[in-house]
């Protein structure tokens, strides 16, 4: 490719659906498509840290399924703000990074959080970084807000599930990955079912006015057969978003990623068509 452009990478949150993030980015890198700046939210900031730290693909994988996914039953505390903890995750990060500072990450990163008392969301990419990255990925009721200073945060996915507006300036074209599709549905059994669809429909709607900002965009429907905690599925998961990126990097490479451009348009009128 002639004058090949700078490509900035979006993450969307997803749980356990955001490794496939890793999958991706190995496929990139793999045909010389690295990213100059990296937004990640929620489980996407976590692989967009991971990143940044320079921890190996298969490193992380190890992580996530060995030692981050969250279900285990010593993690378990009967607080009322949440279930679950991401001690795990803070210790990682704490062993990769020199210092706690966005200023050790190899590229501009930027992290979407929630700020609970505003009711508003926040790109943070300067300062200490492990407490954000663990606020962005602090899902509700699962796991406690996260308090920094004199704020509670939670996880970003409410208000701003993949941020690509902010790296605009930092490169030339901007690659979104969301992993929340969300496909036709015609059956509500169950109670769960109703507030499942309503929550993922709410935070789906979080990203439409960033489609506008990405030159192309993966929205994988094969990612959905997934659950949130599926962090046991890890290597599947992975798999699949291996193939994204390779696919991408293919239409990337032969200069042919005008089509995935043209999706943008068809796919933010599905989502208005389905959530209005």
């Amino acid at each position: 490719m002639k004058n090949k452009p700078k490509f900035g990478l979006a993450l969307s949150g997803g749980g356990a659906r955001g490794i496939a993030h890793i999958g991706i980015l190995k496929a990139l890198e793999e045909n010389g498509i690295s990213p100059v700046a990296i937004s990640g939210t929620s489980m996407g900031a976590i692989v967009a840290v991971a990143y940044g730290l320079g921890i190996e693909y298969d490193e992380m994988i190890r992580l996530i399924t060995n030692e981050a996914k969250p279900l285990r039953l010593k993690d378990v505390n009967l607080r009322k703000t949440g279930i679950f903890n991401l001690d795990r995750v803070r210790k990682i990060f704490e062993a990769y990074a020199k210092k706690d500072d966005f200023s050790v990450l190899k590229i501009p990163t930027f992290i979407t959080v929630t700020n609970l008392n505003l009711g508003t969301y926040e790109i943070i990419s300067e300062g200490k970084f492990i407490d954000y990255t663990i606020a962005s990925a602090s899902i509700p009721l699962l796991f406690s807000p996260k308090q920094i200073g004199n704020t509670f945060y939670v996880d970003g996915g409410l208000t701003k599930n993949m941020a690509a507006k902010v790296l605009r300036k930092h490169c030339d074209k901007v690659i979104g990955v969301h992993v929340n599709h969300i496909a036709k549905t015609n059956e509500f059994r169950r109670m769960k079912d109703i507030a499942s669809r309503a929550y993922h429909l709410a935070v789906y709607n979080t990203i439409l006015d960033e489609l506008d900002f990405c030159d192309y965009l993966l929205d994988p429907p094969v990612i959905r057969q997934f659950k949130t905690l599926d962090f046991n599925k890890a290597q599947a998961i992975f798999e699949l978003g291996y193939n994204e990126g390779l696919k991408l990097s293919n239409l990337l490479l032969t200069e042919k990623g005008n089509r995935l451009r043209n999706s943008i348009e068809k796919l933010r009128k599905s989502i208005l068509d389905r959530i209005r």
